[in-house]
Order: C-alpha cells, then sequence, then structure tokens
C-alpha cells in the first residue's frame, strides 16, 4: 500500500499482508526509533495473517521507503500520530495497534484522542519517558563503549556482536542481526525531545481501552519493572517475556511473544 503525497504530508509506504479470508480484525504495527516496518515483516505479520488478521506494517514518515527523509530532524511524535490517521483512513476500519518502542509512545499519545479495538505495546516508551533510561545507560555505558571501539578496531568488536548483546537474547540468526544493523537510521531529534518530556502523554487511556503491555526481562534499554510501572498506569495487562531482549518481534523467542499476544486478544473476544 502505498498512501500518496499531499501538499501537507509526504507519501507514506505501508506493507500489506492480507489472509486468504479475514476471519479477524486488522493490525497495524508500528516500529521503533531507528527502524522501518520491515522488521514487522519477518516474523510477527506471518504469524497472524495465518491467524486471519489483516496485518499493516507503516514506515513512518522520514523512514524506509515512505518520504520526508529531507525533513526527519523536524518530525515529531505529532507527525507519527498523523500518519497513522491517514494509514487508518485508508484501511476504512480502525484496527488492532500493535507499537514497539518508540511506536509504543506513538500510540499512548494516539489514544488520548483516539479509540482502537485493543492496542498492544512491546517493550514501549515507559510512561516516565527516556530520563530513567538515560540515566541507566550513564551507571552501565558497555553498550555505547562497545559501539565506540567496534568503529576504531573494526571485526575485533563487531557491531553485529555489539547489536546482538544490546537489542536480542538467544542464538538470533546472524543475517536477521546483519539486517538490523543495515536498517538502522537516524532519529529525529525532535522526537528525542518529546520522549525526555515535551510530548509524553497527559491522559493515561482516557477512553478504558483494552490494552497490554510487553516487558522483556534482557531489555538493555527499558528494564521489566518501568514497563510494569507503565502498564498501572494505563490501567493495563503486563506481561513480562523471559529471555527475550528488545527487539521482541525478532528475537529468538519470538513467537512465544506473539502467542501470548494472540491468547490475550483472544481473551479479550478479538
Amino acid at each position: 500500500m502505498k498512501i500518496k503525497r499531499t501538499a501537507e504530508n509526504p507519501s507514506l509506504n505501508v506493507i500489506e499482508r492480507l489472509p486468504l479470508k479475514a476471519t479477524r480484525p486488522p493490525i497495524l504495527f508500528i516500529h521503533g526509533a531507528n527502524m522501518s516496518g520491515w522488521c514487522w515483516d519477518e516474523k510477527f505479520m506471518p504469524y497472524f495473517v495465518e491467524l486471519g488478521h489483516p496485518s499493516y506494517a507503516v514506515d513512518l514518515r522520514g523512514h524506509g521507503r515512505s518520504g520526508g527523509q529531507e525533513h526527519l530532524s523536524t518530525n515529531s511524535i505529532a507527525d507519527y500520530i498523523n500518519d497513522i490517521e491517514r494509514i487508518i483512513h485508508e484501511i476504512g476500519e480502525t484496527p488492532i495497534l500493535v507499537g514497539h518502542s518508540l511506536g509504543g509512545l506513538v500510540i499512548q499519545k494516539y489514544i488520548e484522542t483516539n479509540k482502537a479495538p485493543a492496542c498492544i505495546l512491546m517493550a514501549s516508551v515507559p510512561v516516565d519517558g527516556l530520563i530513567p533510561s538515560i540515566m541507566d545507560l550513564f551507571i552501565n555505558p558497555t553498550f555505547f563503549i562497545q559501539k565506540n571501539l567496534s568503529q576504531l578496531f573494526g571485526t575485533w568488536f563487531s557491531p553485529v556482536d555489539v547489536t546482538r548483546k544490546s537489542v536480542f537474547s538467544g542464538p538470533v540468526d546472524d543475517d536477521v542481526v546483519i539486517r538490523y544493523c543495515t536498517e538502522m537510521q537516524p532519529s529525529s531529534p525532535k522526537v528525542l525531545l518529546d520522549t525526555l518530556w515535551l510530548g509524553l502523554p497527559t491522559k493515561k487511556n482516557p477512553h478504558k481501552l483494552p490494552l497490554l503491555y510487553l516487558g522483556a526481562n534482557e531489555d538493555t534499554f527499558f528494564r521489566p519493572e518501568q514497563i510494569e510501572k507503565t502498564a498501572r498506569a494505563y490501567h493495563a495487562d503486563y506481561i513480562n517475556m523471559e529471555n527475550t531482549g528488545h527487539a521482541i518481534m525478532l528475537d529468538s523467542h519470538w513467537q512465544e511473544s506473539a502467542d501470548a499476544i494472540n491468547a490475550w486478544l483472544i481473551k479479550q473476544s478479538i
């Protein structure tokens, strides 16, 4: 699906996977910072299509194959919400929303003024924003040290090994980690400010929507207790995924997470 450019907004690329027969509601997957929609198409989209969900994954403006790269530095969370609204209009019905990391914050802001059948937030930006996570990285800056060493000394400190340790858990295939490294791209400084304090949600699930938060017990960015605290703030259900890293949808235990989401949706009669 390609949503055309308008005078106000860039074109949007949306990966679209449709079941032979749709028997359950559509799902819109929203990626996190530095990523694009491809990360959902590897594992999660085929899984949920098989279950009868029409599935869509957006490249947010300035990411992947969407337009707006030239304005990436000025993008805001409000711009990404606008992207979601345009896609939902094109789909024709409001889908289940699934967001990872920054995509979780986009959903938290979206549901301040909009409804959805259900929302699943995976390793989401917590209710307190990025400041607690940045403090954690100052205390334990191993990842950033390793990343700098990989740039200085090459294969002794492989970026693949650094990425594997920082966002994955377990025996993830090299080709998955390499693609993750290859597909990474810069993020908007304005969005970073939004995640620190300027764009954090001011209303917590005002429409009382069914919400599920997934934490990952080996997440080096957002600790499980931060995600659990966020779930409590939103009166949401919470599941801590064992033996799982930050990139839940690509991790070696991705199917356990997908199964948990599906079981929760069934419990909600969705």
